[in-house]
């Protein structure tokens, strides 16, 4: 990593794109971790984190380009997602450096959602960034970057009221049924998925009123141990055709490829319901339950398209947008502060490492010219030369702070560094020193 290194952001979202296109992104087998890889071995990249979610795949990258070159970057999400790059292309945004750093924060406070506010996005991004880190492909930068969206992603919840928007994708998801028959309370729900994010699920739904969430899943103990948190049962996927005649809400959860749930699944359940409406929701990419059982006659369904088309119900004001904004703008001037801060750094501590080994050499020729001074004696010309050395830099060293703060302090770090280097350069050999007769004098 070097000074000069910055964040570059190369993505696709539901913002970009439309659905159909994302549900076969997907639905891609290829992990995260081989997209990290493969970017790290782009050259002039250092590092990159991977943020995957069902409607968001993003490339984070710590670059020392100036003007990084991006056809690389997209003929690998591409590759990698399984989709020609010519369709892909036209969807793909990407920010470089400031732009970077503040889509980067605005996605972890939620801002980019199909549910503005929402919190499940901060666990998405600090998993790409321990994924990274396991692969060890985090560089300073980035990792820095990262670390600070995800504090500013809890600020813009907690200070300027995002944090009370619906929370979550299944918040939003339920409250169109509620808007459609009132309350759930009373009714009984089952979650296809036993994951981190069914978990979040789960919760959305007994917070809801229901009376009960079952759980269905490949590995039945696992969902089981999730529908205990909730007074439920957990089921093996294979339970699906009965359990559509038996409860009222379902919610797809999980990152299976394939519908788990087909239309022929629901007409056959809703022929055994006794004229009982059936709620279906889909919060995952791929789809969990084919979208064609929403023609059926009995069904409410709702997706992501519906979610992200229609929005929240009760939307967050725009001051309370705006303040979230404005929190960034300033958390970006003050990471790019710190960029130019952490530039110095290494120009400080040459110019005190140059001087204390001339402070140490010439004492060091003193107490060879001057072998009958006292212990006592050499201690205190030791500390007085280094306290000389300590004020001497101290105002170049809050001088060089100050202008690396500045908006235009890469340049003046550069001038430094260049006189810096011109002034360590010697210029008159030992026998020449006038140090060197000075001390000569004296003996």
């Amino acid at each position: 990593m070097t000074p000069s290194s910055t964040v570059l952001v190369l993505g696709i979202s539901h913002a970009s794109a439309p659905l159909d296109l994302l549900e076969r992104l997907a639905g891609t087998d290829r992990p995260a971790e081989e997209l990290v890889s493969d970017v790290t071995s782009v050259d002039g990249i250092d590092a990159a984190v991977v943020v995957s979610t069902c409607n968001r795949l993003e490339i984070y990258a710590e670059t020392r380009a100036s003007a990084p070159e991006l056809d690389g970057l997209g003929e690998l999400f591409a590759q990698h997602t399984g989709v020609d790059h010519e369709e892909i292309a036209p969807h793909l945004y990407s920010h470089h450096a400031d732009g970077a750093v503040r889509h980067l924060f605005a996605v972890a406070s939620g801002l980019e959602s199909v549910v503005v506010g929402e919190d499940q996005i901060l666990g998405q991004v600090k998993l790409g960034l321990e994924r990274s880190q396991r692969l060890d492909r985090t560089g300073r930068v980035l990792a820095k970057a990262v670390q600070t969206a995800l504090r500013v992603g809890k600020r813009a919840r907690n200070e300027t009221g995002l944090n009370e928007a619906g929370r979550s994708l299944a918040t939003a998801g339920l409250g169109f049924f509620e808007r459609k028959v009132g309350s759930l309370h009373g009714k009984t729900a089952l979650v296809i998925g036993a994951g981190a994010f069914a978990g979040v699920v789960v919760a959305a739904l007994r917070r809801s009123g229901l009376d009960r969430v079952h759980v269905a899943n490949r590995t039945p103990e696992k969902a089981q141990r999730l529908a205990e948190t909730t007074g439920g049962t957990g089921y093996d996927l294979t339970d699906l055709p009965r359990l559509l005649t038996e409860v009222d809400v379902v919610v797809g959860a999980t990152a299976a490829t394939g519908h788990l749930v087909t239309a022929r699944h629901v007409e056959e359940a809703l022929a055994a319901r006794d004229g009982r409406e059936l709620f279906l929701l889909d919060l995952s990419l791929p789809h969990n339950i084919a979208p064609t059982a929403a023609e059926l006659p009995g069904v409410t369904f709702v997706d992501l398209r519906r979610i992200a088309e229609e929005g929240q119900e009760d939307e967050i004001s725009a001051a309370s947008v705006q303040a979230a904004h404005e929190l960034i703008d300033a958390e970006v001037e003050q990471f790019r502060t710190g960029l130019r801060l952490a530039g110095a750094k290494p120009v400080l501590t040459a110019l005190r490492t140059a001087a204390t080994e001339a402070a140490e050499a010439e004492l060091d020729r003193l107490a060879r010219r001057l072998d009958g001074l006292d212990g006592a004696t050499r201690q205190e010309i030791d500390r007085s030369v280094r306290r000389i050395v300590d004020k001497a830099l101290h105002q170049p060293t809050v001088l060089v702070r100050e202008l690396a703060a500045d908006p235009d302090g890469a340049r003046h770090i550069a001038a430094f560094t260049r006189l810096f280097a011109a002034a360590e350069s010697p210029h008159d050999s030992d026998t020449n020193d006038p140090n060197e007769k000075k001390i000569e004098a004296i003996a």
